[in-house]
């Protein structure tokens, strides 16, 4: 059965108690999920946690290393030095992520 607001014909008034009552009826938010469900939404965090990347060859690694580098720069708050060290750290963090060995002149 819809709880239906008096007050409230033609929206929803989010403070009103009546109103959420109804949206939530409406929008089938108000059911109690089956007990599989919960099963079902930790496969899908695992999913979610173990994510397929792209290949990330050295090639790629170079390039993704040189455009941060170079926006490091652009931004010009911080040295040479402390953009190449940001860049590798990327790059490793790239790497880790994808479970790789990263490369010497990282």
């Amino acid at each position: 059965m819809v709880t239906k607001c008096n007050i409230h014909n033609f929206f929803f008034e989010w403070s009103c108690h009546n109103c959420k009552d109804e949206y939530n009826v409406l929008k089938g938010t108000n059911t109690i999920k089956p007990e599989n469900s919960d099963i079902k939404d930790a496969k899908k965090e695992k999913d979610a946690k173990s994510k397929s990347y792209k290949e990330f060859n050295e090639e790629r690694a170079k390039k993704l290393f040189e455009e941060v580098f170079i926006q490091y720069l652009k931004k010009g708050t911080m040295s040479e030095e402390e953009s190449l060290n940001r860049s590798k750290m990327i790059i490793r963090k790239q790497c880790e992520l994808r479970g790789i060995e990263p490369w010497a002149w990282i």
